[in-house]
C-alpha cells in the first residue's frame, strides 16, 4: 500500500492527492491504512464515525467526508474535529445555513465541497443550480471545494462527453474564484492523468485535458493493488499487490469416478481424483458464485476449484499434485492468484472482493512486504 502511494504520488506532483479508506480501507483495514498512507495529503471516506476514529487515531491532515453529514449530530462532530464534508442536496445546505455548530465551520477552516452531478446521476446537483449554490456559499465566507466523479472513468477511450462536461465545469468554477479547488478524478481518472516515466506504463494509459486533475486527486482501488480498468491488471501499471488472503488445507478426500462433491453435486469426478478442502468460504468472502476451474493456489501449484462454494469451505482438485496434504498453504487470491483474475471469472469486480471480507477473517499486517495478509 504505502509503495503503490509512492508511485502514484510521484507521478502526480504537483496535484494533491486523498488517499480513499472507504469500506475500513477495502478491507484492509484503518491502522493498516495510517500507517501506509501517512505521506498523502488527507484521507478520504463516507463513514462519519470512521472519520472521527481517524481524528482520534491521531490523524492531523486533511479528512474528507465524501457523502457529506446525515444529521445535526454529523454536521456538529465534524465542525468540531475539524473534517471536511461535501454537500450535495439542499437539505444539508440547510443544516449549514441553521445549525449552530456551523457557525465554525469558517473560523476553522473547514471546507464544504459541493458535489456536482456529472453524468452518473447520484448524487449531486445539477451543474448549473450547483454553480449557484457555490456563489451562495462563497458569499457566506466558507472555504470551499467542487467535487465531482467521471462517469465512465474506465472505458476505453473514455467518455469524451462526460470529459467535456467536467471540464465546462472547471472553468465555470474556476470563474467564480480560482481559490476553490476542484477535485473530479477518481482512480481510473487519475491513473489516465497520470505521465509515467516507464513507456511501457505509460502506453497503457489514455491521456486526459491536464485541467481534469484539478487540484486533488482520489486514489482508490488502486492504492490497494488492484485495478480500476475490467480489461487491464493492477501488475501492468507497475502497482503491486496489497492483500494476500490465505487458509490452509483442512482434509484431502479420495474420490472414485463418478461421485460428487460440494451442496448439489455440482463437480461429478470424470476419474479417481484427489479433492482438497480448504478453510475458507462465502462467510469469509469469497465468492460463492466461484465456477468450476476458479484458479487456487495450493503448495505451490495452480490448482481448479471443483464444487459449489459453502459457508465455510471450498473444495479444489488436486489430483495432479499428489504431495499436497492437510496443512499445506493455500492463497485464495493475492501474488498468485491476483484479485482481479479471481473477480472477473467469478462475474463481479476486484472492489467487491476486498471491500466484502468478513470480520471473522483475521487481518495480520505484514509490515516488512507491506502487505496485509489476511
Amino acid at each position: 500500500m504505502r509503495a503503490n502511494l509512492a508511485l502514484l504520488r510521484r507521478e502526480s506532483l504537483p496535484r494533491l492527492c486523498w488517499a480513499v479508506v472507504k469500506a475500513d480501507a477495502y478491507g484492509h483495514g484503518l491502522s493498516a491504512a495510517l500507517e501506509a498512507f501517512e505521506k498523502a495529503d488527507g484521507l478520504a471516506l463516507i463513514e462519519p464515525g470512521q472519520a472521527l476514529s481517524l481524528r482520534e487515531l491521531g490523524w492531523r491532515k486533511p479528512i474528507l467526508l465524501m457523502e457529506g453529514f446525515f444529521d445535526e449530530a454529523d454536521l456538529q462532530a465534524c465542525s468540531e474535529a475539524g473534517i471536511d464534508v461535501v454537500v450535495h442536496a439542499p437539505w444539508q445546505l440547510e443544516l449549514v445555513r441553521l445549525t449552530e455548530s456551523a457557525i465554525q465551520l469558517k473560523p476553522r477552516g473547514i471546507r464544504l465541497w459541493v458535489k456536482f452531478n456529472s453524468g452518473m446521476n447520484r448524487l449531486g446537483f445539477r451543474i448549473k443550480e450547483g454553480l449557484h449554490e457555490l456563489q451562495r456559499l462563497r458569499s457566506d465566507g466558507y472555504p470551499l471545494g467542487a467535487i465531482a466523479h467521471f462517469a465512465n472513468a474506465d472505458a476505453e477511450p473514455g467518455d469524451p462527453e462526460s470529459e467535456q462536461r467536467l471540464l465546462d465545469l472547471h472553468r465555470a468554477v474556476k470563474a467564480i474564484d480560482s481559490r476553490i479547488v476542484c477535485s473530479f478524478a477518481n482512480s481510473a481518472a487519475s491513473q489516465r492523468l497520470l505521465q509515467s516515466a516507464d513507456p511501457a506504463l505509460n502506453s497503457l494509459r489514455p491521456d486526459l485535458a491536464p485541467e481534469l486533475g484539478a487540484d486533488w486527486l482520489r486514489f482508490g482501488v488502486a492504492l490497494y493493488g488492484a485495478s480500476a480498468f475490467a480489461d487491464r491488471q493492477a501488475a501492468e501499471f507497475g502497482l503491486k499487490v496489497a492483500m494476500r488472503l490465505q487458509s490452509r488445507v483442512l482434509a484431502v478426500q479420495r474420490l472414485r469416478a463418478g461421485e460428487r462433491v460440494g451442496y448439489g453435486g455440482r463437480f461429478v469426478a470424470a476419474d479417481d481424483c484427489s479433492i482438497a478442502v480448504v478453510a475458507c468460504g462465502y462467510a469469509d468472502g469469497y465468492p460463492r458464485q466461484a465456477p468450476d476451474g476458479t484458479p487456487v493456489w495450493i503448495g505451490g501449484q495452480l490448482c481448479p476449484l471443483a464444487g459449489r462454494v459453502s459457508m465455510d469451505m471450498l473444495t479444489v482438485d488436486v489430483s495432479r499434485h499428489p504431495h499436497i496434504q492437510a496443512g499445506d498453504p493455500v492463497e485464495l487470491w493475492g501474488q498468485h492468484v491476483p484479485v482481479d483474475g479471481l473477480a472477473k471469472a467469478c462475474g463481479t469486480i476486484g472492489y467487491q472482493l476486498l471491500s466484502g471480507l468478513t470480520a471473522r477473517v483475521p487481518r495480520v499486517i505484514d509490515a516488512g512486504q507491506g502487505k496485509a495478509a489476511l
